[in-house]
């Protein structure tokens, strides 16, 4: 399951080194909440084909996939809880910080939370009264501790392209642009409404090319350019085929709530009783020592 694009883009602004502090979060004040919906293969059989019969290798293009209504991949989400996978992750903002909450807490327990101005990533466990710490001088000490990476293959360039279709979601107005890769297509729908957040996908491009983290052959990266040239994503509909194993993966994620309000400081601090452990020194007892 993929994470959320926001996620991405706060992890990665947070620990960039050597880069000129972000000033974007200094336009919204609010909360911003994200749903993430990832359907198998055996779910979108369900949902196309049900109980008719079929020829041997049915047909799962994106255009067809596209076509679901989210309604109905929903109203199956409890019954088929194997096969679709919800989650929600709420994002709180104020000024240079910023705080995540998600519904899942496999994937995400506790909460985290993010010092734009400090360059520190939190993660936060009441259960527990820890929170794990990640600055940016750990991840450049991260950094000079992993082998250097070797340069692989190019691949192309996605290819990227208007619909001319425009829709509102979430009470936003969207337009659509489709983004081919080899293995994945996605549909973007973006919106001019959300201008204050855009800004934001600028300094991650920056920041993603100044960590050598830039990978023209992943969709998500793809997105956010074309974020930050048209609009903000309100949904991103994305359908991988895995070359290699075989089979297709279906990704909705979606924009479902944009509110600006005043935040309590407090949203944004950890308890002072809770322990500090660093990530780095986490990270330490599972690597062999260098000599």
């Amino acid at each position: 399951m993929k994470l959320s694009p926001l996620y991405l883009l706060a992890a990665l602004l947070v620990l960039a080194p050597a880069l000129p502090g972000p000033s974007w979060a200094q336009g919204f004040e609010g909360t911003i909440t994200t749903r993430q919906i990832t359907v198998s293969e055996g779910a979108l059989l369900e949902i196309l084909y049900g109980e008719e019969e079929v020829e041997e290798e049915p047909s799962l293009d994106a255009e067809s996939i596209f076509a679901i209504p989210l309604e109905r991949v929903l109203s199956l989400a409890g019954s088929l809880s194997d096969e679709i996978h919800v989650s929600e992750i709420t994002f709180s903002i104020k000024g240079t910080k910023m705080r995540m909450d998600s519904d899942d807490e496999e994937e995400m327990p506790g909460y985290a939370l993010l010092d734009f101005a400090a360059g520190s990533f939190q993660l936060v466990q009441p259960s527990e009264m820890i929170y794990i710490e990640w600055t940016k001088e750990d991840f450049e000490e991260l950094q000079a501790m992993m082998p250097a990476m070797e340069e692989g293959e190019t691949t192309p360039s996605a290819q990227v392209r208007p619909l001319g279709v425009t829709k509102q979601i979430n009470g936003m107005d969207c337009s659509a642009y489709e983004i081919k890769l080899e293995d994945a297509t996605t549909i973007a729908w973006v919106t001019e409404e959300l201008r204050d957040l855009v800004t934001a996908f600028r300094e991650f491009e920056t920041r993603m090319q100044g960590m050598g983290m830039f990978e023209e052959e992943d969709e998500s990266t793809e997105t956010l350019f074309l974020v930050a040239e048209h609009g903000f994503p309100v949904m991103e509909q994305t359908l991988t085929t895995y070359s290699m194993f075989g089979g297709v993966e279906y990704d909705v994620q979606e924009v479902v709530a944009v509110e600006r309000e005043p935040l309590s400081a407090s949203l944004f601090t950890v308890p002072s009783d809770y322990e500090r452990r660093s990530f780095l020194d986490m990270m330490r007892m599972f690597m062999p020592e260098r000599k």
